[in-house]
């Protein structure tokens, strides 16, 4: 017998005891990856700055923060902030020890982790969503709370396009 908990989304926060460098981001997200189930994705944490923001140096480029590709996947996206958080909806209750799992090797043993269950994801859309994709069919609703709404659109990678596709033709 299938209880409905086994067989509805779940909400998962995982959050690092410390910022995550590049290389161990990717780590981590392939892990993550490799472990299937995942809906929608999103990392959180600052903004990794170009160029020095202030001070002396003001406008000289940080060479450390160029070129900054995660693969996960087949897909490649260019990582703009240190990973601080991950939030991640997966198809069902049965991924979450695969998920545990997964922060346990991609992370170092000085890094512990807490993943938290909880409703991270918005389910029907604001008028910040409405103002920056328009009307959301049915079908794409998976897109909603993915991006902040005063970021630009750059900000938006997509793993699949199998599971949303919003175009402007769409709009």
């Amino acid at each position: 017998m299938v209880a409905e908990s086994d067989t509805q989304p779940v909400q998962v926060e995982i959050f690092p005891s410390r910022f995550l460098m590049p290389e161990t981001a990717q780590k981590l997200l392939t892990e993550i990856h490799k472990n299937g189930g995942i809906l929608r994705i999103t990392i959180h944490g600052p903004s990794l700055p170009r160029t020095v923001p202030y001070g002396p140096g003001k406008g000289t480029p940080i060479e450390e923060n160029r070129d900054l590709l995660v693969e996960v996947g087949d897909e490649a996206f260019e990582l703009k902030v240190k990973l601080g958080r991950i939030r991640l909806e997966l198809e069902s209750e049965k991924y979450l020890e695969g998920l545990k799992a997964a922060c346990e090797r991609a992370l170092p043993p000085n890094i512990s982790v807490q993943i938290k269950r909880g409703r991270f994801f918005r389910e029907s859309p604001t008028v910040s969503d409405y103002a920056k994709y328009g009307p959301v069919k049915e079908k794409d609703r998976k897109i909603l709370g993915m991006i902040d709404p005063k970021a630009k659109k750059d900000r938006l990678s997509m793993l699949s396009d199998k599971n949303a596709a919003i175009d402007k033709e769409e709009r």
